[in-house]
């Protein structure tokens, strides 16, 4: 190892733009490889309070058309009876939440006089249980509280500050939308990253909420999100869901309808996709197969380049190589080498590259956004995931072979007489 970067410190020195444009380009290709990766991955990769990802699953929406030819068809979220009705006591389900999926923006009010807006998240007793908020004081919701649509309230750090400056929030009061609540727990910042987990108040949900589509009670505002039991089927899941279907489907054709499945419930990849909708089935393929394309584009063009600059390199050091194969140095040695020398300086310009993402991620407003539109800055530990820095590695290695691969071969094939006079 201290041979390899003495010469590449001597490389360095003798052609000083062709090793540094190798790193900068290095770095540029891995800069915009983990800017792309970033942005998909912290969508997916397990975090509190969502450190549950790999488990979950969301029943969402609900598709009706009409039996008859032209007649129309709705699509919505679940009312709570058709949400329980599909989703409910499902094997290898350890808990399932109901709750609305998209936090409401409502005007909030405390003893500290100040008014603002707020996330409000209605949610039951059992997204406590499912999502691993951290819990600073008090005491979340209970199933009581949830029926009897009392109206206290979990708030967030920042937010309880907010409401009630310096004061103690517990047993305290404030207003939502002009209705009292009492605050009953205060529980760590979340990020709006955690799209389903988010909020800055969380209130019991009414699960009297209906929307209605021609006599039919069907609709309303809920998902069910569902926590798998280690080592469930996510498809076993689909088929009983699939046949709950069916038989919902044998009680609506005598109202004239009939319901499309879209293959729900979804993962925490489609829901980080954005391809569900209450009338369409996620095809998440398609963009994976894009993004696959795009890797491709941003580690193959830069490789053809790094290859040319490895070339180069490699010319001045003709004699060198010639006279190591002439003292019996293998092809296979040469071709070692020189690949694992210029893993060296491909990881030099990675480590820049990845430092220069996260930098542009922490740094940028427009990169991440929250589900209001509104630009979310994501935590330095989050960032530094092992998934996202093992895949910084990985975009590095393979760089690595792309570039090297072909100029190393050319090199090992020298004859010794000529590459020691230089030709």
């Amino acid at each position: 190892m201290k041979k390899k970067l003495i010469q590449i410190y001597y490389d360095m020195r003798t052609q000083p733009v062709v090793a540094w444009v190798t790193i900068l380009g290095t770095a540029l290709s891995i800069f915009l490889i983990m800017t792309v990766l970033m942005m998909q991955q912290v969508k997916i990769i397990p975090f509190a309070p969502e450190s549950n990802r790999d488990r979950m699953l969301y029943g969402m929406f609900f598709h009706l058309e009409s039996n008859e030819e032209g007649a129309g068809s709705g699509s919505a979220n679940l009312s709570y009876n058709m949400a329980r009705r599909l989703y409910g006591d499902l094997d290898g389900v350890a808990e399932v939440s109901y709750f609305d999926k998209d936090p409401s923006h409502n005007d909030l009010k405390g003893p500290s006089g100040k008014k603002f807006t707020g996330a409000i998240r209605f949610a039951d007793d059992a997204f406590w249980r499912i999502y691993d908020h951290t819990l600073l004081s008090g005491r979340f919701f209970t199933a009581d509280e949830v029926a009897a649509k009392s109206r206290v309230a979990v708030l967030s750090e920042s937010t309880a500050r907010r409401l009630f400056n310096d004061a103690s929030p517990l047993g305290g009061h404030f207003q939502q939308n002009h209705a009292d609540y009492e605050v009953i727990g205060v529980v760590a910042d979340v990020s709006p990253l955690a799209s389903m987990a988010y909020g800055e108040v969380y209130v019991p949900v009414d699960r009297d909420v209906i929307w209605e589509m021609n006599g039919l009670q069907v609709f309303g505002p809920f998902t069910a999100a569902m926590l798998l039991e280690p080592g469930t089927d996510k498809e076993a899941v689909r088929g009983q869901v699939l046949a709950r279907y069916r038989e919902v489907d044998s009680e609506l054709n005598a109202e004239g309808y009939r319901t499309v499945y879209h293959e729900s419930p979804f993962s925490q990849e489609v829901i980080a996709s954005g391809v569900a909708g209450s009338n369409m089935t996620p095809d998440v393929s398609g963009g994976r197969t894009l993004r696959y394309v795009l890797y491709a584009i941003l580690l193959i063009v830069p490789a053809i380049n790094l290859s040319t600059m490895l070339h180069s390199r490699l010319r001045r050091r003709v004699s060198e190589l010639g006279v190591r194969r002439a003292f019996g140095c293998t092809r296979r040695r040469i071709i070692t080498d020189i690949i694992s020398e210029n893993l060296i300086v491909t990881v030099i310009g990675g480590v820049i590259g990845l430092a220069a993402g996260i930098i542009f991620a922490l740094c940028y407003d427009g990169l991440y956004t929250n589900s209001a539109g509104e630009a979310v800055r994501p935590a330095l530990g989050l960032l530094l995931d092992w998934r996202i820095l093992l895949s910084a590695f990985a975009a590095c290695f393979i760089l690595n072979i792309i570039s090297a691969s072909v100029p190393a071969w050319q090199a090992s094939r020298l004859r010794p007489v000529e590459a020691i006079n230089a030709k």
